[in-house]
């Protein structure tokens, strides 16, 4: 339900956008993006716009792509020429994603729903608590969501986005999993309980944080990218 409050933000963003020197020339882009459903129809990831042309510059025909959350992205990497592994926990927009994908795309897309857990009090940081900072999954937990990945080798993927529930835990399994070079792709990193009981997990990666406006919404938000250093005695691939 769209409210007055809602209506009045959207009015004044584009303001709030100009006012902004780098983040002028994405005004048209993000009016283009105000239509509904415009993520999945587009084929976009949903990061900042700086990220989107940062992803735009790099190869990804043949690499292996592994996502928490899924949507605009999915697609995105599927028509960049990747092999993806997607994981979503809304069987609503799991449906709604899966008719937007052609039956015949390298994509192994799994519907993991959270599992009921006693509304005990649970730090979101804490990567170990598998929670959400939602209060709406305050009763649920998201174990099996954050560990598909550990069904697959270290170092298997070229790229890792982590844009779902459970982050801090979702990272710990996820870093493993990227290879010596390979990019891990956080997005809304101003959230610092994200990382901060990461300790040296991400120590030698480089990150490189793009912060600006998004498609959609009228906010303004950061995504980082991490790329893992040179790792020794680690077997690359699948």
């Amino acid at each position: 339900m769209i409210t007055l409050r809602d209506i009045v933000a959207r009015l004044r963003f584009p303001f709030q956008l100009m006012a902004r020197p780098g983040q002028r020339r994405h005004l048209g882009r993000w009016l283009v993006s105000q239509r509904p459903g415009y993520l999945l129809r587009a084929g976009l990831p949903w990061l900042t716009f700086d990220a989107i042309d940062a992803l735009a510059r790099l190869d990804l025909r043949g690499r292996r792509v592994f996502e928490y959350g899924s949507g605009g992205s999915t697609l995105y990497w599927l028509r960049r020429g990747a092999r993806v592994v997607s994981v979503e926990h809304d069987p609503a927009w799991y449906e709604r994603v899966r008719a937007a994908i052609p039956p015949e795309a390298p994509l192994d897309y799994r519907l993991v729903p959270p599992e009921p857990a006693p509304p005990a009090p649970a730090d979101p940081a804490d990567p170990a608590a598998y929670c959400s900072g939602d209060p709406a999954f305050a009763a649920w937990r998201f174990r099996r969501y954050a560990t598909q990945i550990d069904a697959f080798p270290e170092a298997c993927f070229d790229l890792v986005l982590v844009d779902g529930r459970a982050r801090p835990s979702c990272l710990v399994h996820a870093a493993p999993r990227v290879r010596p070079g390979g990019t891990l792709i956080l997005d809304n990193t101003e959230r610092a309980y994200y990382t901060v009981r990461l300790g040296s997990l991400l120590s030698g990666w480089t990150a490189t944080t793009y912060a600006g406006a998004v498609p959609g919404p009228p906010v303004f938000t950061e995504t980082t990218f991490y790329v893992r250093g040179d790792a020794t005695n680690v077997k690359i691939g699948c």
